[in-house]
C-alpha cells in the first residue's frame, strides 16, 4: 500500500506540539508561583501568630511569678521567654499617684516589661496588668489586683531595670530574673484620687471605671496620657512593691 504525503502537514503539527508544551509549562510555572507565594505568606503568618501566642503564655508565667514576690513574699523568681525574631526590653515609664484633697500623696513609677514582635505588635507587663498593644491601641487581657470595697486596695508593683540587657536579633531564649528590692505601705482617708500616666491610659480608664464603678477623666487624645479616677470606700490602702528586673 502506498502512503500519500501532504506538503506542510508535518511542520504544522510540530509547531502545534511546541506551542502546547509552552502553554502547559507556563501554566505549571504560574500555578507553582501562586501557590508558593500564597503558601509562604500563610505559613509566615501562622508562625508569627504562634510565636506571639507562646510569648503571651510566657508573660502569664511572668505575671504569676511577680505575684509570688508581691503577694506571697517570695524573694526572687526567674521566667524563661522565647524571643525568636522579637525583642524584650523596658517600655516608657508609667506613673501611679494616689492623692487626697488634703495634699497627702503616694507616687511610684514603673518601667513596664515589653516584648516587641517582628511586625511591631507588643505584649506589655505593667503593674500586674498584661496588655496586647497594636500601634497606640492597647487591650488589657489580664487585670491587676486593684479592688474596691469599704477600703480600696491599690497595689503598685513597680518594675525597674536591673541591667541594660535587652535581647534582640540572634537570641532565641532569655531569662527574666525578678527580685524584690523594697516594700512599702501607705493608707489614706477618702476622698482620694488615683492618677495613672501611661501610653495605655485609655485601657486603664476602661478597667478602672469598671472596677471602681466611677466615672474617670480620660486622656485628652483618647489613647495616651493621663487618666484620673476618684477612689470609692471609706479609706484607701496602697501597697508598693519594688522589683528589680534583669534580662540575660
Amino acid at each position: 500500500m502506498r502512503s500519500v504525503r501532504v506538503d506542510g502537514f508535518s511542520d504544522r503539527r510540530a509547531v502545534s506540539d511546541t506551542l502546547g508544551f509552552v502553554l502547559i509549562f507556563g501554566i505549571i510555572v504560574s500555578t507553582t508561583a501562586v501557590v508558593y507565594v500564597g503558601g509562604f505568606d500563610a505559613l509566615t503568618g501562622a508562625r508569627d501568630a504562634q510565636q506571639f501566642s507562646n510569648t503571651e503564655r510566657a508573660f502569664d508565667i511572668l505575671d504569676s511569678n511577680v505575684d509570688d514576690l508581691a503577694v506571697r513574699g517570695a524573694p526572687s523568681r526567674a521566667t524563661e521567654v522565647l524571643l525568636s525574631d522579637g525583642a524584650l526590653g523596658f517600655g516608657e515609664p508609667v506613673t501611679f499617684n494616689v492623692s487626697t484633697d488634703g495634699g497627702a500623696s503616694y507616687q511610684a513609677t514603673t518601667r513596664p516589661v515589653v516584648y516587641r514582635a517582628d511586625d511591631g505588635d507588643r505584649l506589655v507587663y505593667s503593674n500586674g496588668a498584661l496588655f496586647r498593644q497594636y500601634g497606640d491601641r492597647a487591650v488589657l487581657f489580664s487585670e491587676p489586683r486593684v479592688s474596691a470595697g469599704d477600703r480600696t486596695l491599690v497595689p503598685i508593683v513597680a518594675t525597674e531595670p536591673a541591667s541594660r540587657g535587652v535581647s534582640t536579633d540572634g537570641t532565641q531564649r532569655v531569662l527574666v530574673r525578678t527580685t524584690v528590692s523594697a516594700r512599702d505601705v501607705e493608707s489614706f482617708s477618702t476622698p482620694a484620687n488615683l492618677t495613672v500616666t501611661s501610653p495605655r491610659a485609655a485601657a486603664w480608664e476602661q478597667y478602672l471605671e469598671a472596677e471602681f464603678g466611677q466615672n474617670c477623666d480620660g486622656p485628652a487624645d483618647g489613647r495616651t496620657g493621663e487618666v484620673e479616677c476618684p477612689l470609692p470606700g471609706e479609706g484607701v490602702y496602697v501597697q508598693g512593691v519594688y522589683i528589680d528586673v534583669a534580662v540575660a
